[in-house]
């Protein structure tokens, strides 16, 4: 098995997860703001993972939620700067009632594109909760792949995992639906609340359940 390295191209990063957690390729630019937010801040820790046909992706990191503060802060601030700048300046270069109407339609966007990555079906928004053991955490995020794709995200994302975080490490994420719990599950990782799993990087495997092998 190849070592994984960490990836720079944010761009196709973002893309694959805009296009996995939309459902039409014509919404996937709604999202494309609030997904170049996510990977900039991994890609900017050195856990963006692409496999190799650039069709699945993850993110994995150390948490560290003060630093990721100081991370997605400046780079939230550049997407506003970007989405309110250029439509001011249509207004005033084309002032007109359509490019008034489409300034006001900025923040509508940037609404609809947040609410295609909420955490489905009651889906916790923090991978770590009261069953999370004790240990250096580490953050599971973004697993993605591209409509048509087989699998490349979960097989990225066991590679990365058996890799890249040390022995005792505990590794959290939240599946998005109930089909990639059970992937989780099947991984061998440890059932938590609201859709979070977690894995000790080391640790005793977890019995596998009935219908999971």
């Amino acid at each position: 098995m190849s070592a994984v390295q960490p990836s720079r191209n944010v761009l196709r990063a973002a893309w694959i997860m805009a296009r996995a957690f939309t459902p039409h390729a014509l919404f996937a630019p709604l999202a494309l703001p609030w997904t170049l937010l996510s990977v900039i801040a991994g890609a900017v820790r050195r856990g963006l993972f692409l496999d190799r046909t650039r069709t699945g992706m993850v993110l994995l990191y150390r948490s560290d939620p003060l630093l990721d503060v100081f991370l997605v802060l400046p780079i939230m601030g550049v997407i506003f700067g970007i989405s309110l700048t250029v439509p001011v300046l249509l207004f005033l270069l084309f002032p007109g009632l359509w490019t008034l109407l489409t300034i006001l339609g900025v923040p509508v966007v940037l609404f609809l594109g947040a609410v295609f990555l909420l955490p489905r079906g009651g889906g916790a928004v923090s991978p770590f909760g009261a069953e999370t053991p004790a240990g250096p955490r580490w953050e599971l995020a973004g697993l993605a792949q591209l409509p048509g794709a087989r699998l490349t995200g979960i097989q990225l994302a066991r590679r990365v995992v058996s890799q890249v975080p040390p022995a005792g490490a505990v590794v959290g994420a939240t599946a998005g639906t109930q089909a990639l719990y059970r992937q989780y599950l099947r991984h061998g990782f440890h059932p938590g609340a609201k859709h979070r799993v977690y894995k000790v990087i080391g640790g005793p495997p977890r019995p596998t359940g009935p219908g999971e092998s």
